[in-house]
């Protein structure tokens, strides 16, 4: 994992930063986080901790809004029927929700048309002509869609029936022939172009009844946080406005139901994580007017039973997201997709209603774009999910003439294609990309804004929620400090949250039980975490919630004893497994998806082309599935494609993967040092019994603490070899011997691999 730090403020631009301080009432530390972040001057900077609906854009800016405004009222004063047309997710089912109540109270009772996610996104006509032979549409009003639907404009005109277009989306070259508003349409006076669909259709609200449409800020906020629109502009003054009636003790009834147990403040965490995936769920189960029918109803009894609906439908979505993700994971395995710099995978058996939620996690592990596609009326659907940098939606128009249909953003799209068609797609956007943007740099980062060598006080920690509400283009202020060896504790008996201490700040490890040996491990680590406040019974607390730990500069020689030590466990486990060599096979390095196995750090200098990759210590970081060497690993990480040994260790480890070994590099010059001869494992049984009693984590704690002048890896050989045998054993961190017990040196695994190995 690469720690990527926001830059250093300059000794000028620190004057800046204690002016706007002082200036603001703040301490230094928040100044600077907001000046780093652009707020760099007191006028910016209020602007920005006072968000709210006093900055909000008139909506009359916004191209034709006057004449939409003049159609809607005739439409209104002669009784015409009126259709607004939305989408599945929970931005069009937010934005048709907004448009249709503020119709409502304009005067208009419109009818609503939500199509599910198999009849596609945009205007269907399917849909909407059997309501029209049904009752006759004068008008129909789209929200979250439409602008890239002028064909079927035009065919709707030609049907008596006139359209307004009210979108968010990247518009095409020739604009639907109707009346339309969208906020990125160039040229026009408007100075924000991020809303989402519910924050246009809120415009058109405002504009038909005023302040009366600020009573749907909830829906709006919502809309904003699921569609992962920036909260920056107007955009913060929105979600700022539509979280005060979120933290209202009457909060709206559907949201009360959908937050269930949810305690504390709702923040745009709790709408992203809490509140949007069950109205998401309404959708990608097959029933988005689930959502709709429950946000439109006003009978308490029907929205609750809406609500269950909806959170049993999310469950069911994670569990269907969850299969489709292994299964997706296995054919990236299996077809050596992860050497690809945008991952396709596919399958006629998946819905697609979950594919957007897998490619996010793909994207996560893989760090670049992947698209994943469902069977659908026989060609493949599919949902697009791309990193920083790349514009997926650029890449995709790119290849326009291999596609059915294609939409969405530079972050995230929407892509149809013929199965036949498939594989030419697949291959041509991969070198579309490869040539766009050269070689893609897929290390795992993680942003922080500074390095702590202090104590975080309690007054920063509490004006970090100044800055709220984070989200997407505002994100949530991470910060490091470097530990050494740490002990991690739960939290209490039986809890699977660990505590330890840093000089920053106390820190908790949620479910950080895999963390435990790793954070003991006497080398530097950095240690990134979230600051969070909170007050109970009028105190106030500050705790760093952990995120990640990235070793710092691992150092063979100050490692080499606690490697050679954790080498010696792998011998217990070992297990035989088919392994080829590296050197006749000829390992291609250039390949992604590869996990590098090493013995000795030293052994790396002689493999100059994978210099660059990430070194773990025992284990790699998370769901890392990129290449990375490992030293001494202690387990086989998932999701790689091919196992590759530098070096020959001392055992290998049992793994369904392709393995290869350089078996002409060695990985244990070390046991030169060592001997297997009985007075030499005398000397060291002598040893600890001086130590029967003492705290005891491991050999190499009581080699740092200069406690023997025995050989350091005789020492650590014979420890592992007599606690193997039962002579010692280490309860509760502390070493016991076992008087009863009797044994031969044979019998231990270690001592005869090391016999076998040393020809002895």
């Amino acid at each position: 994992m690469q720690i990527i730090y926001t830059k250093s403020p300059t000794d000028e631009q620190n004057k800046q930063i204690m002016n706007m301080s002082l200036s603001l009432g703040l301490s230094f530390d928040t100044a600077r986080l907001l000046f780093c972040r652009g707020y760099d001057s007191v006028a910016k900077a209020e602007r920005f901790l006072n968000p709210g609906k006093k900055y909000f854009n008139s909506p009359f800016l916004l191209t034709d809004m006057q004449e939409i405004v003049s159609r809607i009222t005739t439409a209104r004063d002669y009784n015409e029927n009126v259709l607004i047309f939305g989408d599945y997710d929970a931005d069009g089912v937010c934005a048709t929700t907004v448009l249709y109540r503020a119709l409502k109270e304009f005067g208009i009772n419109a009818r609503c048309i939500i199509p599910e996610r198999e009849h596609g996104y945009g205007l269907n006509l399917d849909l909407i002509l059997p309501e029209h032979e049904k009752q006759p549409i004068d008008l129909i009003i789209t929200v979250d869609c439409g602008i890239s639907d002028g064909e079927k404009v035009l065919l709707l005109q030609e049907k008596g029936i006139e359209v307004i277009v009210t979108d968010h989306h990247e518009p095409p070259e020739i604009l639907p022939p109707c009346l339309k508003i969208n906020p990125k349409i160039k040229g026009q006076a408007y100075p924000f172009d991020g809303l989402c669909g519910a924050g246009v259709a809120y415009k058109l609200g405002v504009a038909l009844i005023g302040e009366k449409a600020n009573e749907l800020l909830d829906f709006v906020a919502l809309a904003t946080v699921a569609d992962s629109m920036d909260l920056i502009e107007e955009n913060r003054d929105i979600v700022t406005e539509g979280l005060k009636s979120f933290n209202k003790k009457t909060v709206r009834e559907q949201f009360k139901y959908l937050l269930g147990e949810t305690r504390g403040e709702i923040t745009a965490q709790t709408l992203a994580y809490a509140i949007a995936p069950k109205v998401n769920a309404g959708g990608r189960m097959g029933n988005a007017n689930c959502s709709l029918n429950m946000f439109l109803s006003e009978n308490p009894t029907e929205i609750y039973e809406y609500a269950v609906k909806l959170n049993e439908y999310n469950l069911m979505r994670q569990a269907q997201c969850d299969v489709i993700y292994r299964q997706a994971k296995d054919q990236i395995k299996e077809n050596g997709y992860a050497d690809d710099d945008v991952i396709l995978v596919a399958n006629e058996q998946w819905g697609t209603g979950f594919v957007g939620i897998v490619a996010s996690r793909l994207v996560e592990e893989y760090a670049r774009p992947v698209i994943v596609f469902a069977g659908h009326e026989g060609y493949y659907k599919g949902s697009a999910r791309s990193i920083d940098g790349i514009n997926i939606f650029e890449a995709l128009s790119s290849q326009k003439d291999k596609l059915i249909t294609y939409g969405g953003h530079a972050q995230a799209a929407g892509v149809a294609v013929e199965k036949e068609n498939f594989t030419s797609f697949r291959e041509s956007l991969n070198t579309y990309v490869r040539q766009c943007y050269g070689k893609l740099d897929v290390s795992k980062k993680v942003y922080a804004e500074w390095d702590f060598e202090e104590e975080l006080s309690t007054r920063f920690a509490r004006e970090l929620g100044l800055l709220e509400p984070f989200g997407v283009g505002n994100r949530k202020p991470l910060f490091t400090t470097t530990v050494r060896g740490v002990k991690s504790l739960p939290l209490r008996q039986g809890s699977p949250h660990y505590t330890f201490k840093t000089k920053a700040v106390e820190m908790l490890d949620f479910n950080g039980g895999a963390n435990v040996s790793r954070l003991s491990l006497p080398i530097e680590k950095k240690i990134i975490f979230e600051p969070n406040f909170s007050v109970y019974n009028k105190k106030e607390y500050v705790k760093g919630y952990v995120k990640g730990i990235v070793e710092e500069n691992l150092n063979f020689n100050g490692l080499k004893y606690l490697v050679f030590e954790n080498n010696l466990k792998a011998i217990l486990s070992e297990q035989e497994c088919e392994v080829l060599s590296a050197e006749e096979n000829g390992v291609d390095f250039s390949k992604r998806g590869t996990v590098y196995f090493l013995s000795d750090l030293d052994n790396l200098k002689r493999y100059d082309k994978i210099q660059d990759l990430p070194v773990y210590l025992f284990q790699a970081d998370g769901k890392w599935v990129n290449s990375c060497v490992i030293l001494s690993p202690v387990q086989i990480p998932e999701g790689f494609s091919r196992c590759v040994y530098l070096d020959k260790p001392i055992a290998f480890l049992n793994n369904e993967y392709q393995n290869y070994c350089f078996n002409g590099v060695n990985g244990y010059s070390v046991l030169n040092e060592i001997s297997v001869e009985r007075s030499q494992m005398a000397e060291c049984y002598t040893q600890l019994l001086t130590w029967v009693g003492k705290s005891f984590s491991s050999i190499y704690d009581m080699i740092e603490r200069g406690e023997s002048v025995i050989n350091e890896y005789q020492l650590i050989f014979a420890t592992a070899v007599f606690i193997e045998l039962g002579f010692f054993s280490v309860i509760d961190g502390v070493l016991h011997r076992n008087p009863e017990c009797k044994n031969a040196l044979t019998n231990s695994k270690v001592y005869s691999k090391i016999s076998l190995l040393k020809g002895e």
